[in-house]
């Protein structure tokens, strides 16, 4: 399915919007919305949590980014203007100012060995899980954790995006179409919520508390109560799995997925990320956090289409 990338990989668009936090209240702000601990968010380190409603379902994963006196929260596109006015609600008592600013920055990314290597030599950074986030004249790098090939989503204000163009005419590189990056996302079992599946699942369901997600040493934000019972009672019994298929399957976000028993399809779970790349289907999808690798699925009354269930590398019994 990935047979199309390259040792040095350029998404020039990427779907991630972008919503922008200023004030001096922003982190005590987001400190009791999200499940993830602010005090861990530092230029170097980005951080990733959920924000959820009150009862503990997830309206939006994000990835929140320290940029300059500002704080940054990178999600799925589809998902921004509508998590907005949610999100703003709850700040009407804080010194915070939240915006929308998907026009104000773009979102590419970079992957590669030799993409890595290009990053070195530019800007002289060595980018790690503990430390995965520079601040450049390109804009924000920020390498991806639990990569099998080196991953950058840079975040850039449109002068800095020039920037990046002008730098890359110098370097052998490939342009490529953002879907893949969303297949790489699937296969890398990473978190989106869009508005189909607000309000649809715990964080656990998608496994945020395996990539240090939720916090749950930390004071109360929303959701908390179902957040923290979930996990200190182990009620949370299901997970995020990789499905894919070597044919294009038409499905989407939202869609059931079912098992079958003797001659007869019970619903097993629901789709929550999908791509297609190269006439072949990747997706993830909430299943049993139990089920049978080896079983069959297939798209709510689709017969002709099956798909083969892995589990995430990060995967953590539970």
């Amino acid at each position: 399915m990935f047979n199309s990338l390259t040792a040095f990989d350029f998404f020039p668009n990427l779907f991630i919007g972008v919503t922008k936090l200023d004030g001096c209240d922003s982190r005590q702000f987001l400190q009791g919305q999200l499940t993830c601990e602010l005090d861990e968010l530092t230029a170097s380190h980005s951080q990733l949590g959920a924000h959820c409603d009150a009862k503990g379902k997830m309206v939006a994963s994000l990835r929140l980014l320290d940029n300059n006196e500002v704080i940054l929260a990178l999600q799925a596109s589809d998902n921004t203007a509508t998590h907005l006015p949610i999100l703003s609600k709850y700040a009407v008592f804080s010194k915070v100012t939240i915006t929308d600013a998907s026009d104000e920055y773009k979102c590419s990314g970079i992957s590669g060995v030799d993409a890595e290597q290009w990053l070195v030599e530019q800007f002289d950074i060595s980018l790690t899980s503990n430390n995965d986030t520079a601040h450049t004249s390109i804009g924000s790098i920020i390498r991806l954790d639990n990569e099998i090939v080196p991953r950058f989503i840079v975040v850039s204000t449109l002068a800095q995006f020039d920037t990046l163009t002008q730098l890359l005419t110098h370097s052998a590189h490939e342009i490529q179409m953002p879907s893949l990056w969303q297949a790489i996302d699937c296969a890398n079992a990473i978190s989106h919520i869009v508005p189909q599946t607000q309000g649809e699942f715990v964080p656990q369901m998608q496994n945020l508390q395996m990539v240090e997600a939720i916090n749950f040493k930390k004071g109360c934000y929303i959701g908390q109560e179902t957040v923290a019972r979930m996990h200190f009672r182990g009620l949370n019994k299901r997970g995020m799995f990789v499905l894919q298929s070597p044919s294009h399957i038409d499905c989407k976000v939202g869609d059931s997925v079912e098992k079958q028993l003797g001659e007869s399809w019970r619903n097993a779970g629901t789709l929550i990320n999908v791509a297609h790349v190269n006439n072949q289907t990747i997706a993830c999808a909430v299943l049993p956090s139990d089920v049978d690798l080896a079983m069959k699925l297939r798209v709510k009354d689709n017969s002709d289409a099956v798909l083969t269930i892995s589990k995430p590398a990060y995967f953590i019994e539970s």
